[in-house]
């Protein structure tokens, strides 16, 4: 049975999950049921999508208007779909035919089956990533920004300027229209072809069937948040943390997701051009250089960011004044969590900074940071050197928290595709540990979500600290 004190109005698409959505769900549907042309009762429930989205199971609950009601439960694949109905009068059957399209769907239960001609009409919701907590909705919109003061370091023509692509993700008001997609295909085909092994059960245009909770530049809901700068991690993309993101900015934080042309495996910009990333050298002591170059590519790219968002909050069509610039964050992953270090060392606008399995290099390792860091680690790097040398000489607030079963690509949207795409293939042969990828996301969330709110919020640090206990599965430090 489910909840039925969820208020209806929450079950709308795009909206936050109903606070009682089980773990297992990709999504949930309401919809009002009818008996001929009359409306008879309502149905609700939850939705657990397989390879494609077209093909699940669900579980909910229906009631008539007259009293009666009971549970259903059943699978889907594509148009059809077939299961029981429980209730005061037993268990039936149902077969029926469904039609639908992003946010509606309809559904005609066969007559010789239910005893009378009855249908449903609703709503419903659903993705591969896991659905935002938080109170707000989402809206984004995508930017091409040029830093005309850097030179672009990994080309030699002296008239290329650095460029990036970043993404805002922000709490908006009403949302309608389109939903933003999860990937465009080039970026996919780039994903695809980046596992060791061949792939080749997972369709060229499964990235379609990954759908994001935002929509495409909507207005911003009233007030001003606290922003937040995301930076990924080296041969990555910013659109696999998507799920990382999502569920800050459903919470009331604005974040800004950069890609990292040449750092990144691949950058696609508005007008076709693509840029993958750039080669290594052999020799030992050019590729040091290269390093160098391209973390220097990535904390000038989060530097010019923040820059671009202050501009922002005076000029900008959907998000002016909408921008807290006193409560500036920033976070990433790998490299881009190296670069999160040591952005809060040179720059005093950042207030905290929060690290995903960083790789750390630099000044920071020993300068003794004085900005309140928070350091994730995948299962075993606290024992790394450079971890331990890092943590010894933070002199801010500094929390550790290392969880069991993770590897480094945990922290990423990559295992929770595969284990939709790809259900059959081990996870570990692919880098992604022992813990379900799921679990990892939304405990990765909650230290994530704690951890700003007591530091650019001003919540207790309880909140955080507290958390602790909550997940069996993390070794907690805090000094």
């Amino acid at each position: 049975m489910y909840s039925s004190n969820v208020p209806r109005e929450e079950f709308q698409p795009g909206a936050p999950a109903p606070l009682d959505m089980p773990t297992w769900a990709d999504g949930w549907f309401n919809g009002t049921l009818y008996r001929g042309q009359e409306a008879a009762g309502t149905v609700e429930g939850y939705l657990a999508v397989g390879r494609r989205p077209t093909v699940g199971r669900f579980e909910g609950q229906w009631r008539e208007d007259g009293g009666d009601g009971g549970t259903l439960a059943g699978r889907f694949y594509g148009p059809l779909v077939v299961g029981s109905a429980a209730g005061g009068s037993g268990m039936r059957p149902l077969l029926g035919w469904l039609t639908r399209n992003d946010t509606h769907f309809g559904l005609r239960l066969l007559s010789p089956v239910t005893g009378g001609a009855l249908s449903v009409e609703g709503t419903h919701y659903e993705s591969f990533l896991p659905a935002p907590s938080g109170p707000y909705p989402i809206g984004t919109q995508t930017v091409h920004l040029v830093d005309e003061s850097r030179g672009e370091e990994f080309t030699e023509d002296e008239e290329d300027f650095r460029e990036m692509m970043v993404q805002l993700w922000y709490p908006a008001g009403e949302t309608r229209g389109e939903r933003a997609e999860y990937m465009d295909p080039v970026t996919f085909g780039w994903l695809k072809h980046r596992a060791p092994i061949p792939l080749f059960m997972i369709p060229d245009r499964a990235y379609t069937f990954v759908h994001t909770h935002a929509y495409l530049e909507p207005d911003a809901a009233p007030g001003a948040f606290p922003v937040l700068v995301f930076s990924h991690g080296y041969d990555g993309v910013r659109a696999i943390y998507t799920s990382l993101i999502e569920e800050l900015a459903s919470h009331g934080f604005v974040v800004a997701a950069v890609n990292h042309p040449y750092i990144a495996g691949i950058t696609v910009f508005p007008d076709g051009r693509t840029v993958e990333l750039a080669p290594v050298p052999g020799d030992a002591q050019q590729r040091d250089l290269y390093f160098q170059r391209a973390f220097r590519a990535v904390t000038g790219d989060i530097l010019f960011t923040l820059d671009y968002l202050t501009r922002c909050n005076d000029l900008h069509p959907i998000l002016s004044g909408h921008l807290d610039l006193e409560r500036v964050g920033v976070y990433g992953h790998s490299f881009g969590g190296g670069a999160t270090a040591d952005v809060c060392l040179r720059d005093a606008r950042f207030r905290a900074g929060a690290t995903l399995d960083g790789f750390f290099r630099g000044e920071v390792v020993q300068a003794g940071l004085e900005t309140p860091l928070l350091l994730m680690l995948a299962e075993g790097r606290t024992r790394g050197s450079d971890i331990q040398e890092l943590w010894s000489s933070l002199e801010g607030s500094a929390y550790r928290a290392e969880v069991n079963g993770s590897a480094h690509y945990s922290y990423t949207d990559v295992g929770i595709l595969l284990s939709h795409l790809a259900p059959l293939l081990p996870r570990g042969i692919l880098g992604f540990g022992s813990i379900d990828p799921g679990r990892l996301v939304f405990i990765t969330n909650a230290l994530l979500r704690a951890f700003f709110d007591v530091h650019l919020n001003g919540a207790p640090v309880g909140t955080l600290l507290s958390l602790a206990d909550e997940f069996e599965e993390v070794w907690f430090a805090y000094r």
